[in-house]
């Protein structure tokens, strides 16, 4: 019972010390991969770099908590208490060995799609994950993680200020 009690306050102080760090339950090594791989899509299209947020962070973190209560994947809304403020990429994996560059990764293949720069909102395939990557006008980004109860995992990155207006260039 005692080593049970040790594990359980151990894993909770790394996690603690994950969100002192970063701002979510992400460890710093998978901020700095998640903002290298971030600038280095968007160095391609010659938008600025981002900053890693920990407010944006925590934001993100609080709506991938909530997330993984049932394990459904859906964007904030636009009212209410969970409101939007920022820019959201969301990813879902059904096993729990997904990692936040897997999120990126995933995000990153929509460039193919993307005929921009202007984002037009009629594109033939979803890009809004790959487009908000890269919008030159965000400045910063934060992650947040988080495990489902049946294994799976959810990913929420919030950016800001946010991108994807329709008629505007993406980059």
């Amino acid at each position: 019972m005692r080593l049970f009690f040790v594990l359980c306050i151990t894993i909770a102080s790394l996690s603690m010390r994950n969100a002192n760090e970063t701002g979510s339950a992400i460890t710093q090594k998978d901020a700095r991969t998640a903002i290298e791989f971030h600038n280095k899509a968007r160095k391609e299209v010659g938008s600025p770099e981002l900053k890693w947020s920990n407010e944006l962070a925590t934001f993100a973190q609080q709506w991938a908590d909530h997330l993984a209560a049932d394990c459904k994947m859906q964007h904030r809304p636009r009212t209410g208490k969970w409101t939007q403020k920022y820019g959201e990429n969301i990813f879902w994996g059904s096993s729990s060995v997904y990692t936040v560059t897997d999120a990126c990764k995933s995000w990153y293949s929509e460039k193919e799609d993307f005929t921009g720069p202007i984002f037009t909102g009629h594109e033939e395939k979803v890009v809004g994950h790959y487009t908000q990557m890269v919008w030159k006008k965000t400045t910063k980004l934060g992650i947040g993680i988080a495990k489902c109860s049946g294994g799976g995992v959810i990913i929420v990155a919030n950016y800001d200020p946010p991108g994807n207006y329709l008629g505007e260039n993406a980059y």
